[in-house]
């Protein structure tokens, strides 16, 4: 069977959802694809008789190692491309974005993104670039002087160890722990801080 974008797009739903503990239903599937739940259904027989997955009728689906490991590098993928887009001063529809290149992407290729994207890493990175639990020391805020005059108002000036804790999907906002206190930050606000690892 070959792996058109359609195949590969269930197989990273299903991976996001194994990830997080949740069952890969029909319906979860369908709303997280945005498509019919028929349609989800008869993809989901191809997929189980193709060994991707292992699904019973109004059951859950369940990837197979093969599905297993295709889910896991088109997700690599995504995230790194949303990395590398973030990077060169993509603001808009990242997500979707790197939902299109994904498919698209060779494995080398992907490679040397990610080169790319870690040698960034090591120096200022955007804030939005942080992972989970990461922390970073702002080294540079590049809004405008009221926008900066917000910021640091709520605790945000340079040298300041702030704590990267949750982002939102797509182009929600992020929320940051600073001096003990949670913030939320609009994403486009969040892109012109920047960080050094800390």
């Amino acid at each position: 069977m070959e792996l058109s974008r359609q195949i590969e797009e269930y197989l990273e739903a299903i991976y996001r959802k194994e990830k997080k503990g949740e069952n890969a239903t029909t319906k979860e599937i369908a709303k997280e694809l945005n498509i019919t739940e028929a349609s989800v259904s008869e993809m989901l027989r191809k997929l189980a008789k193709n060994g991707f997955i292992e699904h019973t009728p109004y059951g859950h689906a369940i990837l197979t190692v093969k599905g297993k490991e295709i889910g896991k590098n088109i997700l690599r993928k995504h995230r790194i491309i949303e990395k590398f887009l973030t990077l060169i001063g993509v603001k808009r529809k990242i997500h979707e974005e790197a939902c299109k290149l994904e498919h698209v992407v060779s494995d080398d290729v992907e490679k040397r993104v990610r080169n790319v994207v870690l040698k960034a890493e090591l120096k200022k990175i955007p804030l939005t670039l942080l992972e989970n639990g990461e922390q970073g020391k702002i080294v540079e805020i590049k809004n405008g002087a009221k926008a900066s005059q917000r910021l640091a108002a709520l605790g945000l000036t340079k040298d300041t160890i702030i704590t990267f804790t949750k982002s939102a999907p797509f182009s929600g906002p992020v929320k940051i722990i600073v001096r003990g206190t949670m913030l939320a930050l609009g994403r486009g606000i969040a892109m012109k801080i920047f960080v050094k690892r800390v």
